[in-house]
């Protein structure tokens, strides 16, 4: 149980010490926002679209801008709010690559091992070469995460089910980092569910804190970068390495 918390401050640590890992874990949240600034600025941009539309329906161009206006700031509101529910998963998909290198440097590193120099441009390349491969292994973990995570979502309708959607969902989000390490050791199905069973309340447990900041404005954007070091780190300990 130590470990839960223990983790936290080295795996800030593991970031922030190492201008490559700091470099991995921020571009990502940029790209993030670019996505969203860019959705705003185009609806911004495209208003006059909104005043030609309403001119079919009122008589003064006056009115007809001021309802262009209206939708605009509705659709921008819209924007933050779709935001607010889905930038941790933008962030985590964006990152998939960059949090796969983040993960692998994090242990080396730990276990006395070198992986690569210290040159912010290497590791950038090894970013490219290994955007395929990571892809691929993020879209066979999101689809068990949308299996179970519907499961989640069907225990949540009932009240009583509430504590078991919520470990459910918890061990969950644990498993969606602990799977870089998974797949970094050529780990089987079976391997994985039994280091699920062994650690399963380090992983709910922990993933429950992580939950708890999910929902801050601004700090959930470094969740999935902190969450990768977290695990990695977890991991570590959990099997011995460190």
């Amino acid at each position: 149980m130590k470990d839960i918390f223990r983790t936290f401050p080295l795996a800030l640590k593991m970031i922030l010490t190492d201008p490559v890992n700091l470099v991995l874990a921020v571009v990502p949240t940029i790209l993030a926002l670019l996505v969203y600034l860019l959705s705003i600025a185009g609806i911004y941009r495209n208003s006059d679209i909104f005043v030609g539309f309403f001119r079919g329906y009122v008589y003064s161009s006056d009115q007809a801008t001021l309802l262009s206006q209206i939708l605009t700031g509705i659709l921008i509101l819209f924007v933050f709010f779709v935001m607010s529910w889905t930038y941790v998963l933008v962030v985590g998909i964006i990152a998939a690559p960059f949090n796969s290198l983040l993960s692998s440097r994090i242990e080396h590193k730990l276990v006395q091992r070198v992986i690569m120099d210290e040159d912010q441009g290497h590791a950038l390349a090894e970013v490219k070469k290994s955007i395929s491969a990571t892809f691929k292994n993020e879209f066979k973990k999101l689809f068990f995460l949308i299996v179970a995570g519907g499961f989640a979502f069907v225990l949540n309708i009932f009240p009583l089910f509430y504590p078991l959607a919520l470990f459910l969902i918890a061990t969950l989000l644990a498993v969606q980092f602990v799977d870089y390490s998974w797949s970094r050791h050529d780990l089987s199905v079976s391997q994985c569910l039994g280091d699920v069973g062994r650690n399963i309340i380090h992983y709910s447990l922990s993933g429950v804190l992580f939950l708890l900041v999910v929902p801050v404005p601004l700090v959930n954007a470094f969740v999935p970068a902190m969450a990768t070091s977290y695990y990695t780190i977890l991991w570590l300990k959990r099997q011995g390495k460190i």
